[in-house]
């Protein structure tokens, strides 16, 4: 959080913020000791507890104070107060060379005076072993008295000290990376070396220092383009037009330039003590006259009679030139690969459905983190809150408008907004009328999926009408519309109850107007057609792609895999965080190294959201319960095949002890006194319930499933004589109670939901909290034994996932994601809730139309499921790769 205004460390007293960069924020302070004005650099919050970034931040010191020069901004010293690291330098009064650029460019005369004192800086710090490597025109300082000062060597690194990078890995725009293979700084004044990934040296300064000085001359950069990748394409092929320079210039700054901008290091200035004595030599005549200024050879007489075979020859070189250019292919446009890091402070949100965009153009990327939409454009480093939804709740869905001007998303309560990528206020849409898994934005129309099935409205706002309703055992995801106009892609999900809802999904099309429903492929979901004419598509943690024919809606030819580790949600099947541009490029999250798709750890996050690791491999876990005393957690594991129950020891360590062998085994739950788990099995062919000793000894039936139906556990009453169950019958759950005594179940209530109602009873058996009854879903607690009161939980949202803090009458539930709830109730002398409290628990806790992937504690602790490596508790990258289409003709060609 960046510092107010008063704020002391120490002798300092924080006046202002100037600025933030990659490593740091920058303040003005007052020194009380000496009475004078200092700028302070503070080490990124989120970066104080890593020690490899801390030690760079002292690296950052002793570079500095090795350099003393007066064109170079001076370190005072560096200190600590209360844990923060911090630097006391200069404060250097005027304006930036990246601000005096913004009105143009500047004469020659000016330009060389700066561009002098610019190399006087580089060759003092070259002459103590140092590079810049972040050279450009931001991080030049012009004083009011016209001194030029070098700022910022914080991308600064002893040449000694660095390896060669490698090219092969994908490199990032980042300015907080220091491993070799990543690209440092700002692309536009990037040696091509740094832009593929290789080491820096002092030649890499001379060539942004070229691009500077050309900046300077022209009053525009010399390599440029529509993207970030765009703009490190033109480092590396193209040459800078040197016929933008004034047609007055001498000759000998042009050549400076040339070998200033060579792209091989060992054809630029070698020395900046050279460049510098060139620059002073120049000083006196950066000009010549409008004749050139050079002496020309004595012409020759004979000229006149060569003149007609000359320009014969001439205009015959250029009517073929001109042929052959014409009949030349256009070249192809490189691929090229980076990793947009996103800041360590930024936890991606919205887990459970899409967390990015990437603009039709390729230009903009939106995400969503610490529960606000940000922007990152592709041509900046930095990301920012989209403006005008500072004060939005939990946004999620993000997806950009088909000309790329605004941006669509749901908010916490299942609205459906929209705002304009250049900021103002969100206008709202539509009420989603459940909770809204995808959506996309074609013409006019947002479609978007709820448990219900495609709903359509209007962009601009409207009613949302049902477009394809959902199956008796189906969840639709992830929707297109198909360049016809008609036809929707969607990814058809088997229900979250069933077994085999990983392996059993498929991509379907269908027809607005026919209203015939194709299944296109099986087995695979997140389904996209893109405009080279394939469609790829996620089967486990891969991206695969295949030709397309459009006009019969079937694949063509053979299969490629594409990407092998893509990042998919873990708790909800087709959605694959992948996102592919109109103009060509692939973004998507990777998966960390030898992750499995779909496989968790499993964690408890404390009261304080520290996250601890039970250091159990990851597994294809689901469902984790708590004994009464908490010493051991009860789950299912579920790979597809063989659905398990296991038992974990906290008090013990060690392996997962497996409960249940015959059949199917699924939803586990306690019985109150901690001697019994109950389960669902298809042992005996029906999905009932059976118990079973805590010690693995024989179970025993409980109820018998009916045709169709699934039991499902959901609690024990304190005195173990009484179950509640729920029974799915297509896509309908209702609740059931079933007595110990006597073998009798009766009904519920007349509980009828479309979402698992995770019924709970309290710790002293005499309340009932459970979940209904749409995708909408609302909290409930009633008595028990049942009576007519029914008492709604209160507040907005969509409230789910309810279960009692132990000991209490309190409740914890899931209503914005990455955070949990907390409130309390006083059942007497009149039924309240209490106030509502809002906790940050980096938790998978689950969406509505899911079970409950979490439970308490007795300390109050969350027992629950993380992916490895999980974005909600790190920042994480998000790779891209331009200009992808080549490279997918090329992999999937259009004749095999």
């Amino acid at each position: 959080m960046p510092l107010s205004s008063g704020t002391r460390l120490g002798s300092y007293e924080i006046t202002h913020v100037l600025g933030a960069g990659g490593m740091g924020e920058v303040y003005r302070a007052r020194d009380s000791k000496l009475g004078r004005s200092v700028a302070i650099k503070i080490i990124l919050e989120a970066l104080g507890a890593d020690p490899d970034r801390v030690a760079r931040f002292e690296r950052e010191a002793k570079v500095l104070a090795s350099i003393n020069h007066p064109n170079i901004a001076a370190l005072y010293g560096m200190e600590e107060w209360n844990g923060q690291h911090f630097l006391i330098m200069e404060l250097v009064e005027g304006e930036t060379l990246a601000e005096r650029l913004q009105r143009g460019g500047l004469p020659v005369e000016e330009a060389l005076r700066i561009a002098l004192q610019i190399a006087e800086a580089l060759e003092a710090a070259h002459d103590k072993n140092i590079i810049h490597r972040d050279l450009k025109p931001a991080n030049v300082k012009i004083t009011p008295e016209d001194k030029v000062k070098v700022l910022d060597f914080g991308l600064a690194k002893t040449m000694q000290s660095e390896p060669a990078g490698n090219v092969a890995n994908s490199p990032t725009l980042s300015m907080m990376a220091t491993n070799a293979g990543l690209i440092l700084g700002t692309a536009a004044y990037m040696s091509p070396e740094q832009a593929k990934g290789f080491a820096a040296d002092h030649r890499s300064d001379v060539f942004s220092f070229g691009v500077v000085l050309y900046e300077m001359l022209t009053g525009r950069q010399p390599f440029q383009g529509e993207t970030a990748p765009d703009v490190l394409a033109s480092v590396l092929i193209r040459e800078p037009e040197l016929q933008r320079l004034p047609a007055d210039l001498n000759p000998r700054i042009i050549d400076l330039l040339r070998r200033c901008l060579e792209k091989s290091p060992k054809r630029r200035w070698q020395a900046v003590g050279d460049l510098r004595s060139e620059i002073e030599g120049l000083m006196s005549a950066p000009r010549v006259a409008a004749s050139g200024g050079v002496p020309a050879a004595p012409a020759k007489r004979s000229w006149r009679r060569a003149m007609p075979a000359a320009l014969g020859s001439i205009a015959t070189g250029l009517i073929t030139g001109l042929a052959v250019w014409q009949l030349k292919p256009a070249p192809a446009r490189e691929t090229t690969r980076l990793a947009i890091v996103i800041p360590a402070e930024h936890a991606l949100t919205g887990i459970a459905g899409k967390i990015f965009d990437i603009s039709p153009d390729g230009r903009n990327l939106v995400y969503t983190a610490n529960g606000m939409l940000y922007l990152r454009p592709m041509a900046s480093l930095n990301a920012a809150v989209v403006k005008g939804t500072e004060n939005e709740r939990n946004p999620a869905n993000p997806v950009f408008s088909p000309d790329g001007e605004e941006v669509a998303f749901r908010d916490e309560e299942d609205n459906l907004k929209r705002v304009a990528v250049g900021g103002g206020g969100p206008a709202p849409i539509c009420r989603a009328g459940g909770r809204v898994s995808s959506m996309t934005w074609a013409g006019d129309h947002i479609f978007f999926t709820t448990a219900e099935g495609v709903m359509r409205v209007r962009a601009e706002g409207g009613t949302p009408e049902a477009i394809v309703s959902s199956g008796p055992d189906e969840l639709i995801r992830r929707v297109q519309m198909l360049p016809d106009g008609d036809t929707l892609l969607f990814t058809s999900v088997p229900s979250s109850d069933s077994p085999d809802r990983w392996t059993n999904t498929q991509i379907v099309a269908w027809s607005l107007k026919s209203k015939v429903r194709k299944v296109v492929v099986k087995g695979a979901s997140d389904g996209w057609y893109v405009p080279s004419g394939h469609l790829v598509y996620m089967i486990g943690g891969a991206l695969y792609a295949v030709r397309f024919d459009l006009s019969r809606l079937q694949p063509v030819g053979a299969l490629a895999l594409i990407v092998d580790g893509v990042r998919r949600s873990a708790l909800a099947v087709g959605v694959g965080w992948f996102s592919v541009s109109r103009s060509g490029a692939l973004t998507y999250v990777p998966a960390p190294p030898g992750l499995v798709a779909n496989q968790l750890e499993l964690v408890v996050v404390d009261r304080k959201e520290a996250v601890t690791s039970m250091q159990l491999p990851p597994g294809f876990y689901q469902y984790p319960r708590a004994s009464p005393d908490g010493n051991r957690i009860v789950l299912e594991t579920d790979d597809g095949k063989d659905a398990v129950i296991r038992i974990h020891d906290r008090v013990r360590g060690g392996a997962l002890r497996r409960f249940t062998y015959a059949g199917r085994n699924r939803f586990p739950i306690w019985a109150a006194k901690g001697s019994r788990i109950a389960f669902q099995s298809d042992r005996q062919g029906d999905a009932g319930i059976f118990w079973q000793p805590a010690d693995g000894s024989d179970a025993e039936r409980l109820t018998t499933a009916g045709a169709g139906e699934s039991h499902i556990p959901e609690s024990w009453h304190p005195h173990d004589d009484v179950l509640l169950f729920s029974v799915r019958k297509g896509a309908e759950y209702s609740l059931r109670a079933y007595s110990v005594r006597d073998g009798k179940v009766l009904p519920f209530g007349d509980v009828r939901s479309s979402v698992p109602t995770d019924a709970t009873f309290s710790p002293d058996g005499q309340w009932v909290a459970y979940t209904c009854c749409s995708a909408n879903s609302r909290v409930y607690v009633r008595p028990y034994p049942l009576t007519s009161a029914t008492h709604e939980l209160p507040g907005t949202g969509v409230p789910h996932h309810a279960v009692w803090l132990p000991g209490t009458t309190g409740l914890v539930f899931n209503q914005k994601a990455g955070y949990v709830h907390e409130i309390d109730i006083s059942p007497a002398p009149v039924f309240a809730f209490g106030k509502t409290v809002v906790k940050p628990r980096k938790i998978q806790t689950g969406a509505p139309d899911v079970r409950r992937a979490f439970d308490v504690l007795p300390d109050g602790s969350l027992v629950g499921l993380s992916q490895p490596g999980d974005p909600e508790t790190k920042g994480g990258q998000i790779n891209m790769v331009t200009n992808w289409f080549e490279e997918l003709k090329a992999q999937v060609p259009a004749r095999q």
